[in-house]
């Protein structure tokens, strides 16, 4: 028997209501997927406050709801929240590739950028003096890609840990009021810590901060105290002491402890060679390179 016209109605509406319009538009609306083979890089032609974030949008890009990315990035000790947003690039947005060993856009007539951050298609002249710049793709480092994006971060802080994510994004459709965004890949999350290369001689050798008082902003956690040698020769030896002449620790430089680049710096996390965290006081640091050279100064903790 045929349904009456006004039950027939409210069956519709109450199969509208129980999938819901959110229901509805959330399974038209699909998520874009985030591009991966992340990477940072800092590097001495960029500076040490600059890193290059560097992945593969080969992927991605092929997808109809991709139109863009976000670059993400957490400053230890210093951004007010995880992950916030410092880049953004849209698909109509005309960039140009990457020139790494000059630092700058491989064709200055193509570049023209509106959106957040500075993005490029590609890089180009990967080699410097016979090395790579950057170890990309990872493991097999080549000299240009056109497929990679790059994005450059020229507001990083020297000597404090931080990391990045990159997402993609759907400038066509909203949701929760703001574009669609694919959620953040943890093991695509790089870690970097820019500084500045290892140095040739001793004329710039030092220790930050100095005074130490009771904290530093790049501390890994509370309780967890760094000083930084910096300007350091590649493979030096540092030997710290007390103001009588005790010997407190010996550590050595590893250019290579950085995965983002070369580095000429040296954490120490004021502990004696037992493990326990030295005593407020005047301290005097010996530093020796590899070569036999020799400097020496004084730093102060203040607990």
């Amino acid at each position: 028997m045929p349904l009456p016209a006004k039950r027939l109605a409210f069956l519709l509406l109450a199969a509208f209501v129980s999938t819901g319009p959110a229901a509805v538009a959330s399974a038209q609306i699909a998520i874009p997927r985030s591009p991966n083979a992340v990477r940072a890089y800092f590097t001495p032609r960029s500076g040490a406050n600059t890193v290059l974030v560097v992945w593969s949008g080969a992927q991605v890009e092929t997808d109809s709801v991709w139109t863009g990315y976000r670059v993400r990035r957490t400053i230890k000790g210093i951004s007010p929240t995880p992950l916030e947003l410092i880049g953004e690039y849209r698909a109509r947005d005309r960039v140009t590739g990457a020139c790494l060993a000059s630092a700058v856009p491989c064709d200055l007539s193509q570049f023209h950028f509106y959106g957040r951050g500075l993005f490029f298609k590609g890089f180009r002249n990967n080699l410097a003096g016979g090395q790579y710049i950057i170890d990309y793709p990872p493991g097999a480092p080549v000299d240009s890609c056109d497929s990679c994006r790059v994005f450059v971060d020229q507001g990083n802080l020297g000597g404090f840990t931080s990391r990045y994510a990159v997402t993609s994004i759907d400038t066509l459709h909203l949701t929760a009021n703001d574009f669609t965004e694919s959620p953040v890949d943890s093991s695509e999350i790089v870690t970097v810590q820019p500084s500045d290369p290892p140095e040739s001689n001793l004329e710039r050798v030092g220790v930050v901060p100095n005074p130490f008082r009771a904290s530093a902003e790049w501390d890994p956690a509370p309780g967890q105290n760094r000083v930084h040698f910096i300007h350091l020769p590649a493979g030096s030896t540092v030997r710290i002491f007390t103001s009588n002449a005790e010997l407190v620790r010996v550590l050595t430089q590893n250019p290579n402890a950085n995965p983002g680049g070369v580095t000429g710096d040296l954490e120490w996390d004021l502990k004696n060679s037992d493990g326990r965290k030295v005593v407020s006081g005047i301290y005097i640091y010996q530093v020796e390179s590899p070569q036999g050279h020799h400097t020496k100064g004084h730093f102060v903790v203040i607990r």
